[in-house]
């Protein structure tokens, strides 16, 4: 029998409740939709039926241009592991960054389409310099959430500042 780890987590946050939340409404507002097309098709209201195909489209559209996603941000005292994967999809596309704590060299949190989308910027330190991982979504995140991952990213680069390398 493989023995567990038990690591001893500095810093824990994940936005589970509200990915869930969000998953549960990109599956009903998708029945919903559906539902709506079929009652227009069948008792024959072409405008409705069209006004609801434009705006599921717009809808989904959107839901996945600000890609909502579960977000787990996990700090011990060595090593900082977020993982994360889309809600807005049936098929969980999970992802995973690694890295030793002294390696995070800097991070920037950029908001887009009118500050509804949110990500998350890692920079590392590599062999070849200073490297940028693809954005993480954390527009789900509450702002309370977002702060506390920020200061706790801005502790960790400080802490790093003062070392030398």
């Amino acid at each position: 029998m493989a023995r567990k780890e038990n690591i001893n987590f500095i810093f824990q946050i994940n936005n589970k409740a509200r990915s869930t939340n969000f998953f549960i409404l990109f599956i009903v507002s998708g029945i919903v939709f559906l539902g709506l097309a079929f009652l227009f098709l069948a008792i024959n209201m072409n405008y409705e039926l069209i006004a609801t195909i434009i705006l599921a489209i717009g809808y989904f559209v959107l839901f996945n241009k600000i890609k909502p996603s579960y977000f787990e941000m996990l700090v011990t005292e060595e090593h900082l592991q977020i993982n994360f994967y889309p809600v807005s999809s049936t098929v969980r596309h999970y992802q995973s960054i690694e890295m030793s704590l002294f390696q995070l060299k800097g991070f920037n949190i950029k908001s887009s389409i009118l500050g509804m989308k949110k990500e998350l910027i890692l920079s590392v330190e590599s062999r070849y310099g200073i490297a940028d991982y693809p954005p993480v979504s954390i527009t789900i995140l509450s702002k309370t959430e977002t702060a506390q991952v920020y200061h706790v990213l801005k502790k960790i680069v400080e802490t790093n500042t003062g070392r030398k390398s």
